[in-house]
């Protein structure tokens, strides 16, 4: 018997959320960055808590799109679990996906592996789900 595994459907809103989510990363740890220089600097407490504003607006900017992907990911993974790919294959798949994606344009190791990392962990999450 022969079965066709048919094409995970990466579609072009899971390419831009991975995008996403990798420029979210990189503002997110710059942030962080930013206000420990702030901190270090002694600077007056305006000026501290206008980038703590900051940062926290960027982590819940980061938090919206983090959701998109997530949900993308947990479609992509279901799309996957229903037409009989095992959980390694999902995982490894939606990994290649991810980093052809982010390191096609560009990006660093550092701003695209928590990315993939945080997606291996939700296809794993529903296949464990299942």
């Amino acid at each position: 018997m022969i079965v066709h595994a048919r094409r995970p459907d990466f579609s072009e809103l899971f390419d831009r959320a991975v995008a996403a989510c990798a420029e979210s990363q990189r503002l997110v740890g710059r942030s962080t960055r930013t206000i420990a220089r702030t901190r270090a600097s002694r600077a007056d407490a305006l000026q501290l808590r206008r980038v703590a504003v900051q940062m926290r607006d960027t982590w819940a900017e980061a938090e919206a799109v983090h959701s998109v992907l997530r949900n993308e990911v947990e479609r992509v993974a279901r799309d996957m679990r229903s037409a009989g790919i095992d959980d390694r294959a999902a995982v490894a798949t939606v990994r290649a996906h991810i980093r052809f994606v982010l390191y096609d344009s560009g990006l660093a190791e550092q701003d695209a592996e928590p990315v993939v990392a945080r997606a291996s962990l939700w296809v794993e999450q529903i296949y464990a789900a299942a």
